[in-house]
């Protein structure tokens, strides 16, 4: 068996030193990348609390939601006072008209942008892997009226829907992969 001696590094030894240090590069490559995409799903639940948080200030106490948004986002007292207000052609209050309150200047989320991209609404419908634009949106949707003893059945609220007292929401976001992540339930 011979002894190696100061012969300097070999092809072999160099092309293991260069792929680990390329190894290396792709480890903190792709750490930055998880980093950023985490950023950016805490950023969308941040803005999904400050919704839940407003919409339990809507049930508790009116007086430090503005008049503006009370007169768009506070439910009717029952599904018979909403039924009347359409029936008198009184605008009824909606989801699509809080919504829009909610994004317009003056409204808690006026400032706010969907943190995956940018160009698309804070809103989405639902969580759709095959639609880029429902990454990092918020899903609003309402409670549905079950047999008892059955587990909460929630669907997306429509644009048009009456808001009516009582009405169950539950608030999720959407991730990179269009994934639901459920950030709490409230009550209008």
């Amino acid at each position: 068996m011979s002894i190696r001696r100061n012969q300097g590094l070999v092809l072999s030894e160099i092309m293991f030193i260069l792929l680990l240090i390329s190894a290396m590069v792709m480890v903190v490559f792709v750490g930055r990348l998880s980093l950023d995409e985490a950023k950016r799903t805490e950023a969308a639940k941040a803005t999904a609390v400050t919704l839940l948080k407003w919409f339990d200030e809507l049930g508790s106490e009116a007086s430090k939601v503005p008049a503006a948004l009370q007169e768009k986002c506070r439910p009717a007292e029952t599904a018979e006072d909403a039924a009347a207000k359409t029936e008198v052609k009184v605008a009824a209050r909606t989801w699509g008209g809080c919504r829009d309150a909610l994004l317009a200047e003056g409204g808690p989320l006026h400032e706010e942008k969907n943190p995956f991209e940018p160009e698309y609404s804070v809103f989405s419908e639902k969580c759709d892997r095959g639609n880029r634009g429902t990454r990092g949106g918020i899903v609003v949707e309402e409670s549905l009226k079950v047999a008892p003893g059955q587990p909460a059945a929630f669907a997306p609220i429509a644009h048009g829907r009456v808001l009516e007292k009582d009405l169950g929401i539950r608030i999720a976001i959407c991730d990179k992969g269009s994934f639901v992540i459920k950030i709490g339930e409230s009550k209008l």
